[in-house]
């Protein structure tokens, strides 16, 4: 069945002058589970050299084709490989910010037709009339979420406008063709960490992760950004007003058992001079270094709440909600695969 919301618009925020918050948050991220991002590329993945050695001798030595093709087989697969960027290994900012749009749109539509809704879901297809059947495309996805995914919202018709005056206050903050995001992430990249090999049988695949209690570390610009709309994001990054839960990323981040769980932290935030006074009105001191302004330890923590409470106040559509957690809960219905 499928539920009705109204979508709330606001007037689209002037991209040409700076207001509220501008600056960077410096945040860290910690895999609880291995996590695979694709690179698009494949690798000939080698099980031992040893034996791959003797494998060419046998070739060179003219043995019988049909055996020498069998070991390769056992000896040798292709690989998906990690996205890097340079030498490192480092989760795309792309990738970040679409996991916590993606987030905030769901958690939007989770109260069905109780509420105006903050987010538009623009290019999602049509709402689902009943739930995929399981081992169907996206069936776990739809069990983890429920009632997000059988949303009917009023459309957006950014394509067909010359200019736009008014949108979704996610698509405000986020970005919309016609619309520059004020939320630019940057890659999340760790220093002198190393990947795993780990095979998914049910799905025929070998993938290259990063391992459990592996910790990335990133900025996200902010441009022009209201202390609500801070408290947006900080809830599409998983806070709940207490801490900042579990979110899902990566392939598989449904489907696999100890797959696709992260943490975000926030370390401290570097502000321009002209949002001082911004910040001061919420009751937060900064203390100046170099040419900037920095917001860390308690006063951080201050503000984090500050913003949460009045984004929930300005969007009580987008309720916090953790889908890891919700993966855990119910994972005995979703069958999940193994990556070993």
């Amino acid at each position: 069945m499928s539920f009705s919301q109204k979508l709330s618009r606001v007037p689209l925020t002037d991209r040409s002058v700076l207001q509220g918050i501008v600056g960077a948050i410096a945040f860290s991220l910690r895999l609880h589970d291995s996590v695979h991002i694709g690179s698009g590329e494949l690798s000939l993945i080698v099980k031992s050299q040893s034996d791959v050695k003797r494998l060419a001798q046998d070739v060179l030595a003219k043995k019988i084709i049909e055996r020498v093709g069998a070991k390769a087989v056992d000896l040798m697969s292709i690989g998906l490989r990690f996205v890097r960027l340079g030498n490192k290994l480092c989760i795309p900012g792309s990738t970040l910010k679409g996991v916590i749009r993606a987030r905030l749109e769901l958690m939007a539509g989770k109260r069905g037709s109780e509420a105006t809704t903050s987010a538009c879901l623009t290019f999602a297809g049509p709402p689902l009339t009943k739930p995929p059947a399981p081992g169907s495309q996206g069936w776990r996805h739809v069990k983890i979420w429920g009632s997000a995914a059988s949303v009917n919202r009023e459309a957006e018709s950014y394509l067909e406008e010359e200019s736009i005056s008014e949108l979704c206050p996610v698509c405000n903050l986020l970005g919309a063709p016609g619309a520059v995001s004020r939320i630019l992430f940057g890659n999340a990249c760790c220093d002198n960490c190393s990947t795993q090999l780990c095979t998914v049988s049910e799905y025929g695949m070998v993938l290259e992760v990063l391992s459990s209690g592996t910790v990335l570390r990133g900025l996200v610009a902010l441009r022009g950004v209201s202390v609500e709309e801070l408290g947006l994001l900080l809830i599409g990054m998983g806070f709940d007003g207490v801490n900042f839960k579990p979110v899902l990323l990566g392939r598989l981040k449904y489907a696999g058992k100890g797959m696709g769980r992260a943490v975000f932290f926030l370390e401290k935030l570097v502000v321009a001079p002209y949002s001082v006074s911004y910040l001061s009105e919420l009751g937060v001191s900064v203390k100046q270094s170099g040419y900037g302004y920095i917001v860390e330890g308690g006063e951080l923590s201050k503000l984090i709440g500050i913003a949460f409470a009045k984004a929930r106040k300005r969007y009580p559509d987008i309720e916090p909600f953790s889908e890891a957690e919700e993966k855990e809960r119910i994972s005995q219905e979703l069958n999940l695969v193994r990556c070993s």
